[in-house]
């Protein structure tokens, strides 16, 4: 799965390091003093947030029904 990383440079605002948000899943946030430690940081985010929203799907199946994976 590929995603949007909406990457910011800090040093706009006088200060260092960058902030990123994820355009797909806005409530996943990175940020780091390199482009790179930024988007690992988002990367981290985002499967957070994906593991939470599977689980919170698997806690509430009702009869019949099942998760199943698939690649987008």
């Amino acid at each position: 799965m590929n995603v949007t990383a909406l990457l910011h440079d800090c040093s706009a605002e006088g200060e260092t390091g960058y902030a990123a948000t994820c355009i797909e899943f806005p409530e996943a946030n990175g940020q780091g003093e390199s482009v790179e430690e930024c988007l690992d940081d988002l990367r981290a985010a985002v499967q957070t947030v994906l593991e939470y929203r599977r689980q919170t799907a698997a806690e509430s199946l009702g009869k019949g029904e099942r998760l199943e994976m698939l690649t987008a």
